[in-house]
């Protein structure tokens, strides 16, 4: 039995069209529309619905890549009765992105060892899933990108494929200092993307002690002006997750031979 000359110049268009959903589906569902009647709207509706889920699950996959997080972590993993100061319905109210049209910064602030790494990724994810553009980058990360960028004279650029993203997360904020040329890099970064676009970001230190990390007294002050204003401010405290975890360790007891 030979093929239908429609079905192949059919294929054709959609091939051409770039809908592989459709071209795929088309003779299934026509089949499956003619037995339930659905009639020429229905099967229309039915070849749309899959090309649209599709392209959705392509874009999110495409986002969750874009995004680069270190490794798979969510909000609804995290244990937030282990952090009673942290408020839950707030986190959860952020993963719904309203702060991201209004370029509002996320900032979270406690010691080592409290989760603040997982919050930021599980933040960023959720927001991935709800169709954000989201960067993940440790600070250490991203300052040699930027001292990179600035020595081949290409630091505009970098900044502006930086402002693609609806927001980039910045990790561990404050466990090395860095030299005043870096620290200037840093600046330009938070300061490009004042007004513009969001951050988030974590570290292990009060602002106070901030410039213990960029150094410069007034650069500091100026950074802090920019990223405290507009933000939304999570103080993280509690006992650290690694430290229980040893001791729930030691505790179990030891396996006889």
């Amino acid at each position: 039995m030979t093929e239908d000359p429609r079905q192949a110049l059919v294929g054709m268009y959609l091939k051409q069209l770039r809908l592989p959903a459709i071209a795929r589906e088309c003779g299934p569902l026509a089949r499956e529309a003619e037995e339930r009647g659905l009639g020429y709207l229905g099967y229309l509706q039915s070849l749309l619905e899959q090309e649209v889920t599709q392209r959705r699950e392509h874009q999110l996959r495409h986002r969750l890549k874009a995004a680069t997080f270190p490794y798979e972590k969510r909000l609804e993993d995290f244990d937030f009765s282990l952090i009673p100061s942290l408020p839950k319905t707030r986190l959860l109210e952020l993963a719904q992105g309203a702060f991201l049209a209004q370029h509002e910064n996320v900032l979270l602030i406690g010691k080592s060892g409290l989760g603040k790494t997982h919050l930021l990724i599980g933040l960023g994810r959720a927001l991935c899933l709800s169709g954000y553009r989201v960067l993940f980058r440790t600070v250490a990360t991203l300052a040699t990108e930027l001292e990179l960028a600035h020595k081949e004279l290409r630091l505009p650029r970098l900044l502006a494929s930086y402002r693609k993203f609806d927001l980039v997360l910045v990790d561990e904020v404050g466990y090395l200092p860095f030299a005043k040329q870096t620290a200037e890099l840093l600046f330009q970064f938070f300061s490009d993307r004042y007004e513009r676009a969001s951050v988030a970001l974590t570290s292990n230190l009060a602002f106070a002690q901030w410039t213990e990390v960029f150094g410069d007294e007034r650069m500091t002050a100026a950074l802090l002006d920019r990223l405290v204003h507009r933000s939304h401010i999570l103080v993280v405290e509690g006992e650290s997750y690694r430290f229980r975890q040893s001791l729930q360790r030691q505790a179990e007891p030891q396996a006889t031979s």
